[in-house]
């Protein structure tokens, strides 16, 4: 159980990016449906902190791919980066991938619907 100011601050963090994230996976999803190619250029949503962001990220879904791969991934605008609950991992032109750390890991981790499906399926 999160005690500490900045435990709650990471936990809240990792609950609404896992939200963009969901959204995300739905995008990435309705590629696939419609036989789009994993190179085709997709707006994606930022998965900031910010709950009120609506901010477009330009990804491929091989991008997409590559940075689901690890449950505490998610991809942010430049500038949405926030220190205290994330990591930044690699940055291009377009977007950054940070690592959530700490409880906020913990939670991305447990929230992740691919990480879910694993558990499930194990």
């Amino acid at each position: 159980m999160a005690t500490s100011e900045i435990e709650q601050r990471q936990l809240r963090a990792a609950k609404n990016q896992s939200l963009f994230r969901e959204v995300n996976e739905q995008i990435e999803r309705i590629g696939e449906k419609v036989g789009s190619s994993p190179r085709e250029v997709t707006d994606f949503i930022c998965e900031c902190t910010n709950q009120d962001c609506n901010d477009r990220i330009t990804m491929t879904r091989s991008e997409y791919e590559s940075l689901r791969r690890i449950a505490t991934h998610f991809a942010v605008k430049p500038g949405h980066v926030i220190p205290e609950v994330e990591a930044t991992v690699s940055v291009n032109e377009r977007y950054e991938v940070v690592e959530k750390i700490e409880a906020a890991g913990a939670e991305a981790t447990k929230l992740d619907p691919r990480s879910m499906k694993r558990r499930a399926t194990a």
